[in-house]
């Protein structure tokens, strides 16, 4: 008698030919291996945004700290600076929601980033109409 081809039972747990499992393992704070089954990744205009975002709300915070150390009369170079805040925290809103409407992507970065850059928007827009006052 002569056996050809795979002559092994199949389980409900075997995969069809061609897939693989792909499991990401990363350490958790205990030590303990965690398996995740997802294969989503963050979106990379969330990381550019969060960063736009990072750096917008740094530079405008050091933008008031330096005009409250010199009385409350900001210079034009701050202004100015200010202003580019401005405009970055609104690259940075566009590129999160953009983020954010990507399928299968980890959506955590978007929400954060945008966070970031509204709260600089909101921020950077009282200093500027607080100025004009």
């Amino acid at each position: 008698m002569r056996i050809t081809g795979n002559t092994a039972p199949q389980s409900k747990w075997t995969l069809p030919a061609g897939e693989r499992v792909s499991a990401n393992r990363r350490k958790s704070a205990g030590g303990r291996r965690r398996i995740q089954f997802s294969s989503r990744t963050v979106s990379r205009n969330a990381l550019i945004a969060l960063i736009l975002g990072a750096i917008s709300l740094v530079s405008g915070a050091l933008m008031v700290y330096l005009a409250y150390k010199n009385g409350g009369q900001a210079r034009l170079q701050e202004g100015a600076v200010l202003f580019l805040c401005l405009l970055m925290a609104v690259a940075g809103m566009i590129l999160a929601i953009l983020s954010r409407r990507e399928p299968d992507k980890r959506y955590v970065l978007s929400y954060l980033a945008m966070a970031v850059n509204g709260l600089v928007l909101l921020l950077c827009s009282a200093v500027m109409y607080l100025g004009t006052m």
